[in-house]
């Protein structure tokens, strides 16, 4: 008896501590996606980080006051491509990265300009094909 609860424990240990193939390529993809998101804020590059974006986002961006509850990604590229022309980027990093579950992801990151700093918070959910895409974007003025 004693043997076999410590072979059932060892074998719950290690097939929950062991990732599947399903976690290992949603790991992947969250990665490529926060790598994407990074590159088009450090690079000031409007078209790479609308295509990071849901079809519909909603959009805040208070020292411009503005606050879009859903627009399309296609209009909020034109404001990104805005924003980055008052804004040009001297910096991006994150500061705070988690999920509250599968499907949501979350992170906050500080993008320092040469006239601002913001604090951004960007809400990442799984959308259709199981891809994860920008669903809310916020920027602070910080």
């Amino acid at each position: 008896m004693k043997y076999l609860m410590s072979a059932i424990v060892f074998i719950f240990l290690t097939s929950a501590t062991r990732p599947n193939d399903d976690d290992s390529k949603r790991s992947r993809e969250d990665n490529e996606l926060a790598d994407r998101i990074r590159m088009s804020f450090r690079g000031g590059n409007p078209r790479m980080l609308a295509s990071c974006l849901n079809q519909h986002v909603e959009l805040v961006i208070d020292s411009e006051k503005i606050d879009f509850q859903k627009i399309s990604a296609q209009q909020a590229e034109q404001i990104f491509k805005s924003f980055f022309q008052k804004n040009p980027p001297l910096a991006f990093q994150y500061v705070y990265q988690g999920a509250s579950n599968a499907d949501l992801r979350y992170s906050v990151g500080t993008y320092r300009s040469r006239n601002k700093d913001f604090l951004v918070y960007i809400l990442v959910r799984r959308a259709d094909a199981n891809k994860y895409v920008i669903d809310t974007i916020q920027f602070r003025e910080g």
